[in-house]
C-alpha cells in the first residue's frame, strides 16, 4: 500500500511534465486506450477462472446500469482534462495536495447527499475543519477571480470534485458489476468520448511524441492507473475500506516531496498547513466513535 501511494503521488510530477507541452488532448486519448488494454487483459484472465460468469451482455440488457457507467467515463474524462489543464498552470504539489485531500472530503458530502445517511457530530466537524483547510490551500484572499482560475487552484478543486464522484458512482455500480467489468467498460467508454477532443490532432503522427511523452504516459496509464488502483481495490478488500483508505494520508506528503526534488517546487506555508487541517479532517471523518 506504501508503494501505491508513492505511485499515486508521483503522478502528478509526471503529470506536469507532459502538460508542459501542446499534447495534452493526445495524451488523455493514449493513456486511456493503454488503461483499457490494461484491464482488458486482467478481464481476460479473470473470467478464465470464473467458471460462473454470465458474460458483459448482462450489464447491456441493464440499461439503469448501463447509463450509471456511461456517465461514469463522462466524468473520468472530465477528472483527466482537469487534471492535465489544471497542471499546465499550477504546481504539481500543490495540485497534489488539493486534489488528494478535498476529494474524500467531497465524497464524503456527495456520499450524504446520494445515500441520504446521518453521520455523527465529529464527522460533520471533520468536514468543517476540511472546508477551512481547502481555503488555506485555495489562498482566495490573493488573487482576483481570473487569477484564482489562471492559477489552476479552482480547476484543481473541480477535479477533486469529479474524482469524489468516480468514486461515488463506482462505489454503486461495483455492487453488482466487479472491478475488472467496470474499469474496462468506464475506459472503453471514455475512449470514445475523447473521439471529439482528438478529432483533428493527427494521433498517428509518432514524430510528434517525444520519449518523455510515452513513459509519463505509461506510468499514468499502467502504474498509476492499472497497477497501483488494482493493488488498492484488492487490499480494501482484504483490511477494509478505512483501513486501507488511511493510506491515502501519505500522497500530500509524497507529492510535495516529489514535486521539491523533481520539478524544484518550494512547498508554500499555506499548502502544507491547509494540507494537514484536511488531512486531519479526513482522519476525523474516519475515525470511529
Amino acid at each position: 500500500m506504501f508503494i501505491t501511494m508513492t505511485i499515486w503521488a508521483g503522478s502528478w510530477v509526471s503529470g506536469k511534465l507532459i502538460s508542459g507541452g501542446s499534447l495534452h488532448f493526445q495524451f488523455i486519448f493514449w493513456r486511456f486506450v493503454i488503461t483499457s488494454v490494461c484491464y482488458l487483459a486482467i478481464y481476460l484472465i479473470s473470467i478464465r477462472k470464473d467458471t460462473e460468469y454470465k458474460g458483459l451482455t448482462r450489464i447491456l440488457k441493464n440499461p439503469a446500469l448501463a447509463g450509471l457507467i456511461i456517465l461514469s467515463a463522462i466524468v473520468l474524462t472530465g477528472y483527466n482534462t482537469m487534471f492535465i489543464l489544471g497542471l499546465t498552470s499550477g504546481l504539481a504539489g500543490k495540485g497534489g495536495v488539493i486534489v488528494t485531500t478535498l476529494n474524500p472530503l467531497i465524497g464524503f458530502i456527495f456520499g450524504a447527499a446520494i445515500y441520504r445517511n446521518k453521520f455523527p457530530l465529529h464527522c460533520w466537524f471533520g468536514i468543517l475543519l476540511g472546508l477551512i483547510g481547502g481555503i488555506i490551500l485555495i489562498e482566495p484572499w490573493k488573487y482576483s477571480m481570473n487569477e484564482l482560475i489562471d492559477g489552476g487552484n479552482l480547476i484543481f478543486v473541480a477535479a477533486a470534485a469529479l474524482w469524489a464522484l468516480v468514486t461515488a458512482l463506482g462505489h454503486k455500480i461495483q455492487k453488482t458489476v466487479s472491478l475488472w467489468e467496470f474499469n474496462l467498460l468506464m475506459y472503453t467508454i471514455a475512449i470514445l468520448i475523447t473521439v471529439p477532443m482528438i478529432w483533428n490532432k493527427d494521433i498517428f503522427n509518432w514524430q510528434q511524441y517525444s520519449t518523455g511523452f510515452w513513459i509519463n504516459t505509461v506510468y499514468l496509464s499502467v502504474l498509476a492507473g492499472t497497477i497501483a488502483g488494482g493493488i488498492y481495490f484488492y487490499a480494501s478488500k482484504i483490511m477494509g475500506s478505512a483501513k486501507a483508505g488511511s493510506f491515502t494520508f501519505i500522497v500530500p506528503g509524497m507529492a510535495l516531496l516529489f514535486s521539491f526534488i523533481f520539478l524544484n517546487e518550494i512547498p508554500q506555508v499555506s499548502t502544507i498547513v491547509g494540507g494537514a487541517l484536511a488531512v486531519s479532517a479526513v482522519y476525523i471523518i474516519n475515525k470511529q466513535s
